[in-house]
C-alpha cells in the first residue's frame, strides 16, 4: 500500500480511517430492523421453551457485540496483511471445515454435522469458512493476473479449490452452505474475466452436480416436488411453503403490525431462522418486504461499487467476494420464503437468529469498509493510480 511505502501524512491517515457512510448506514438499518423482526418472531418460542421471552433476542445482541468488534478488526487490518497470510488462511479454513468430524468438537442437530461445540457454544464452520474462501480466492486470482482467465491457472486450478471447499461442506450435510461457497467462488472467478467457454463449462458442471446431489436423497426430491406443487401435499412437503404464502397474504400492503403476525404462532417451524422473511411479509406487508429487499439490494450495489473503485486487484476480489458472501444468501433466503426457488436452509443475514452468520456478515462488512477507505486514501495520494484504475476487464475476457 502506498501509504505504508511513503509514510502516513495526517491527511492520508484521515482518508485511511474514513468510513463508508452509505454502507455503514445500510448495515445499521438492516441490523436494527433485523433485531426488531427477530424479537417479534422468537418471543413466543422463547417464552415457551426458554427461561425468558427475550432469550433469542439477547443471544443475538451478544453475537452482535462480538461481530462489531471483529468487524472493526477487519477494518483495521491492511489488505496486504491478508494477502501475505492467505495460504495459511486457506489451510486453516480446510481444518475448520474438518472439525465437525473430530471427536470432542462434534455437534449434530437435525441429522447434520454442520456445527461444532467449543466451551458450550455451538458454531457453524461453513459460515466462518466464507471469510477464508474470500481471502484465499482473492490471493489466488490476483497473484495469477491474466493467467486466471485461462484453462490451467484459471478454470482447472480453481475447480479443484471449489471441489475441496464445497466438498467438505457437503460432507457436513450442509448443501445450503455448499451452494453459498460455490456462489462466492464462482462469482469471484467470473469477476476475474474468465473466458466464456469456461464459464459455460462451469454452469454445466454445477447443474450436473446439483442434480446428482438432489436425486441422491429422497427427502430432497420430495422437497422439490413440494415446491412445484405444495397443494399436492399440504401437510407434508408443501406445509411450510403454504404457510409462508399465508403469511405474505395476511400482510397485504402495510402488514398486520409489529408483533401481530399469526403464522409465527407455531405454524411455521423455526420461523426465527430460515423463514423469518415471512414474518416481515406478514407484520410489515409489501412495504416492509420492499424495504428489506431494497436494503439488501443497496448493500449489493454499494459493495460492487466499492469493488469497481478498488485500488488494487486483491482489494477488488475481496470486495466482490465479501459482497457475495452477504448479499447472495440474503436473496436466496428471500426467494425461498416467496417460493421462487426450492426450500434450502439458509439464514437471512442480520435477521435470522444465529451468531455464526451474524458475526461473519459483520466481518465481511468490515472488509468492505477497509477497501473503500484504502481507495479514498490512494485516490488522494499524489502519484497513485486513480480510484478503480486497476480493476480487471469485464468477465469473459478474450475469446
Amino acid at each position: 500500500m502506498s501509504g505504508e511505502r511513503h509514510g502516513f501524512t495526517g491527511e492520508r491517515l484521515r482518508s485511511y480511517m474514513r468510513v463508508d457512510t452509505v454502507l455503514f448506514s445500510v448495515v445499521l438499518l438492516l441490523t436494527g430492523v433485523g433485531l426488531a423482526v427477530l424479537l417479534s418472531a422468537s418471543y413466543l418460542k422463547a417464552e415457551l421453551y426458554q427461561a425468558s421471552p427475550y432469550y433469542y433476542f439477547n443471544s443475538q445482541l451478544s453475537r452482535l457485540a462480538i461481530g462489531a468488534v471483529l468487524g472493526a478488526a477487519a477494518f483495521a487490518v491492511p489488505v496486504r496483511s491478508w494477502m501475505r497470510a492467505a495460504p495459511l488462511v486457506g489451510g486453516l479454513t480446510v481444518a475448520l471445515l474438518l472439525l465437525p468430524f473430530v471427536p470432542g468438537f462434534q455437534y449434530q442437530a437435525m441429522g447434520a454435522s454442520r456445527w461444532i461445540q467449543v466451551a458450550g457454544i455451538s458454531l457453524q464452520p461453513s459460515e466462518f469458512a466464507k471469510i477464508g474462501i474470500v481471502v484465499y480466492m482473492a490471493w489466488s486470482l490476483s497473484s495469477k493476473g491474466e493467467l486466471a482467465r485461462g484453462f490451467w491457472y484459471g478454470f482447472f486450478t480453481h475447480t479443484v479449490v471449489i471441489a475441496v471447499f464445497a466438498g467438505l461442506i457437503i460432507l457436513e450435510r450442509d448443501l445450503g452452505g455448499a451452494i453459498v461457497a460455490c456462489l462466492i467462488m464462482a462469482g469471484m472467478i467470473f469477476a476475474s474475466g474468465l473466458r466464456w467457454r469456461y464459464i459455460a463449462l462451469y454452469a454445466g458442471l454445477i447443474a450436473a452436480a446439483s442434480w446428482q446431489f438432489v436425486v441422491s436423497y429422497g427427502y430432497r426430491v420430495a422437497r422439490i416436488r413440494g415446491w412445484m406443487d405444495p397443494w399436492a401435499d399440504p401437510y407434508g412437503a408443501g406445509y411450510v411453503i403454504l404457510h409462508s404464502f399465508y403469511a405474505f397474504a395476511n400482510g397485504g400492503v402495510f402488514g398486520m403490525g409489529p408483533g401481530e403476525g399469526l403464522e409465527k404462532q407455531f405454524f411455521i417451524p423455526e420461523i426465527h431462522t430460515d423463514y423469518i422473511f415471512a414474518v416481515v411479509g406478514e407484520e410489515l406487508g409489501f412495504a416492509g418486504v420492499a424495504l428489506v429487499a431494497g436494503l439488501f439490494l443497496a448493500f449489493a450495489l454499494r459493495g460492487l461499487y466499492i469493488a469497481k473503485a478498488a485500488p488494487r486487484l486483491p482489494h477488488y476480489y475481496i470486495a466482490v467476494g465479501a459482497t457475495l458472501a452477504v448479499a447472495g444468501p440474503a436473496f436466496i433466503n428471500m426467494a425461498v420464503a416467496l417460493s421462487i426457488v426450492p426450500a434450502k436452509g439458509l439464514a437471512l443475514p442480520f435477521f435470522s437468529h444465529g451468531g455464526s452468520n451474524l458475526v461473519s456478515c459483520l466481518f465481511c462488512t468490515g472488509l468492505l469498509m477497509r477497501i473503500a477507505a484504502d481507495g479514498w486514501a490512494d485516490q488522494e495520494e499524489e502519484g497513485v493510480p486513480a480510484f478503480g484504475q486497476q480493476a480487471p476487464a469485464p468477465a469473459g475476457g478474450r475469446a
